[in-house]
């Protein structure tokens, strides 16, 4: 292994008992072997801290750190912070991947010189009763190239996906863009994915999936909205807005979209706050709303009239399936 490249596998952990060996395991299985997995225990309450250091134990492979809960943001740059490896690869701990997927993207990334391989994931639901609405298999194939033209197709076609542990990343490209996670926040993927995918000089995708992703209740993604659901979608959308304006303008506007899209999101969470968390968060909202109005980046008229309010909004909506498809229809 003295030639192989080594990759290190960070894998952020709270409260997960149930489906922390099997994430650990899927690793420790894995074609290749020259790895180093970094386990994040993040103030878990249950045994999963405990889980950590068996696994410490049993393989010298295995580093744990024990730190006071952050946040899933927090955990991911602390095992950035002790990495080693010559590639990045982040793991949430309910999921786990295919026994071949180290090997499978190291050996894309080293063929072309890659800053980030993608690939391609399977949804499954952890109970009969959940259902599974994102969907992470691309239909598309996209061939190598920078990364801001890759993230311009897949918009495009809408496969951009933003989850992180879809990617696989040199660890000398992520230091040296100096991006790390924002601390604190949801949907923090949409902020570190974006703006890595518009540094990237070489992406290359991966048509497998390699990746098995769990949906299960209360989990991050699928728990009712909060105070801190939105105040992290204005967050995210501020980190992208601010990042866009430094980007080449020839491609500023499959940018200008996904920031449009993170903007979408500000309003799409806050219909689904309880009327306390409304009324907490108005004014914050209002914020958000003369920043997307004043940013003449944005030419998309319906986030507009969602700045506008519910009635225009609306109106217009009505307006865009009727008057607005029969005038494209005529040209």
């Amino acid at each position: 292994m003295e030639n192989q490249a080594l990759i290190s596998v960070i894998i952020p952990v709270y409260n997960v008992e149930e489906y922390l060996r099997e994430c650990v395991d899927s690793i420790l299985c894995q074609t290749y072997g020259n790895f180093e997995i970094i386990l994040v225990d993040d103030g878990s309450t249950d045994s999963s801290g405990q889980i950590c250091d068996e696994y410490l134990e049993k393989d010298e492979r295995v580093t744990v750190i024990h730190q006071k809960n952050g946040g899933l943001s927090a955990a991911r740059n602390a095992g950035l912070s002790e990495a080693n490896g010559d590639y990045l690869y982040f793991l949430d701990s309910d999921d786990y991947i295919d026994e071949k997927t180290l090997g499978t993207l190291l050996k894309i990334a080293e063929k072309d010189n890659s800053d980030i391989v993608f690939f391609d994931a399977i949804s499954f639901a952890d109970t009969d009763d959940f259902t599974v609405k994102q969907n992470y298999i691309r239909k598309n194939k996209y061939q190598t190239d920078c990364g801001i033209d890759v993230f311009g197709k897949m918009t495009e076609n809408k496969e951009f996906h933003s989850a992180v542990p879809l990617l696989f990343i040199s660890s000398k490209f992520l230091r040296n863009t100096n991006i790390s996670f924002i601390p604190d926040i949801i949907y923090e993927d949409m902020v570190f994915t974006y703006q890595l995918f518009c540094k990237a000089a070489t992406v290359s995708q991966c048509s497998e999936a390699l990746y098995h992703r769990r949906y299960r209740k209360n989990s991050i993604m699928t728990s009712s909205k909060s105070k801190k659901h939105f105040t992290s979608c204005v967050e995210v959308y501020t980190a992208n807005a601010e990042f866009t304006k430094q980007i080449n303008q020839t491609v500023v506007s499959a940018a200008n979209g996904f920031v449009c899209r993170c903007a979408f999101n500000i309003f799409n969470v806050y219909e689904k706050l309880d009327k306390s968390d409304k009324k907490i968060c108005k004014v914050d909202l209002k914020k958000a709303k003369k920043d997307i109005l004043g940013n003449e980046a944005f030419g998309d008229i319906t986030l507009k009239m969602r700045c506008y309010g519910k009635l225009f909004w609306f109106i217009y909506k009505i307006f865009d399936k009727t008057v607005g498809r029969l005038l494209k229809g005529t040209k």
